[in-house]
């Protein structure tokens, strides 16, 4: 779409709405994704416009209407398939400013809130995920843990530095262990066809990418995997010199707890492997060649790729491994320039 078009737009909005203009448009932009089929929660979660409940001040906390959604779904469900909700319970472990609790009493809903500030908005203080008991049940868990060191939560937004705030973890890897192991408890507070809706953010830390939904454990059924968008951050109105892709998005994962004594989980593990001794269907003497190329800066003569792949398992398995690395050559002659006396080097230059 045009740009001056666009300005134009936002400069009549601007007019005719106030300050209130961006937030409208926002709105009108991601109705058609927020709203499908008649659903009012699709797999595109957005709210510009934040809604009354716990403390916007306080960093990192979601909308109450992130809440109320997931609340008014798994309620929505029950009701649907005949069950009881009269004693239905919200537990939300990791309560910050007693948004979840804005959010029950908005529907008629009990909840329980802990936190490991001793001195909370609301519910029990004190509470540590990671060495106390979760004491309720609960038919649906709410859980927005701190997002690894984004923001550090305990000796900055209260008390003193606590050694078991999962924002004060030592480094990533300690971080997934101690998130995965609130997931497991959290877990088995749940009711019979309870959920864990868990809301969790990619993050960048020291130049790395970490996908937290993507590392993370999960448990029962997987049963819906929220898109949120972001706004209003901290860091909007910063700029970077050095180029990278800004993480607008949150991630809400819905797991259900199907079956009481049978637990489907899964989690992330990761492992390499190493091209120099190790062959697979999808390696072609093309791809073998040029990447032994590229790990020598993209220049080699023949003399030193035989003896480079000599011990390849697929030389092994070849004893004319060396006519058929000379074909190959020879069929990618756009790609391997000769540079005369057995030299060939890559069509580019190697970063």
């Amino acid at each position: 779409m045009d740009e001056r078009l666009i300005q134009r737009a936002a400069a009549v909005l601007e007019q005719e709405f106030g300050s209130d203009w961006l937030t409208i448009a926002q709105q009108l932009g991601t109705e058609n994704l927020r709203q499908r089929v008649g659903k009012e929660l699709t797999s595109f979660m957005a709210f510009p416009e934040r809604g009354n409940g716990g403390d916007n001040r306080w960093r990192g906390n979601c909308s109450p209407e992130v809440v109320v959604s997931v609340l008014r779904y798994v309620l929505d469900t029950k009701r649907y398939y005949g069950k009881n909700t009269s004693d239905f319970v919200l537990l939300d472990p990791m309560s910050g400013s007693g948004t979840s609790k804005a959010a029950a009493d908005a529907l008629g809903i009990q909840s329980v809130l802990y936190d490991l500030n001793p001195a909370p908005a609301a519910g029990l203080g004190g509470w540590n995920a990671l060495k106390n008991d979760v004491e309720h049940s609960a038919d649906l868990i709410f859980f927005h843990p701190p997002y690894h060191n984004i923001i550090q939560y305990s000796g900055n937004m209260w008390g003193k530095p606590h050694p078991d705030d999962l924002s004060r973890c030592e480094n990533y890897n300690d971080f997934l262990e101690k998130l995965n192991l609130c997931i497991r408890k959290l877990y088995m507070a749940l009711r019979k066809d309870g959920r864990l809706a868990v809301l969790v953010g990619d993050i960048r830390s020291q130049g790395k990418f970490y996908s937290i939904q993507h590392d993370m454990m999960r448990m029962g059924d997987f049963e819906s995997f929220l898109v949120k968008g972001q706004f209003n951050c901290v860091s909007d109105s910063r700029r970077y010199a050095k180029p990278f892709i800004p993480i607008v998005t949150e991630y809400l994962l819905l797991l259900h707890k199907k079956d009481i004594l049978m637990i489907p989980y899964h989690y992330a593990k990761e492992n390499y492997f190493s091209i120099e001794d190790t062959d697979l269907t999808a390696l072609t003497w093309h791809h073998l060649i040029r990447m032994t190329f590229e790990s020598r800066g993209g220049q080699m003569t023949l003399a030193e790729l035989y003896v480079c792949l000599a011990s390849h398992p697929k030389s092994k398995k070849n004893t004319h491994f060396r006519e058929r690395i000379r074909a190959t050559i020879y069929e990618h002659k756009d790609q391997y320039i000769s540079c005369g006396n057995g030299s060939y080097r890559l069509s580019y230059q190697v970063a």
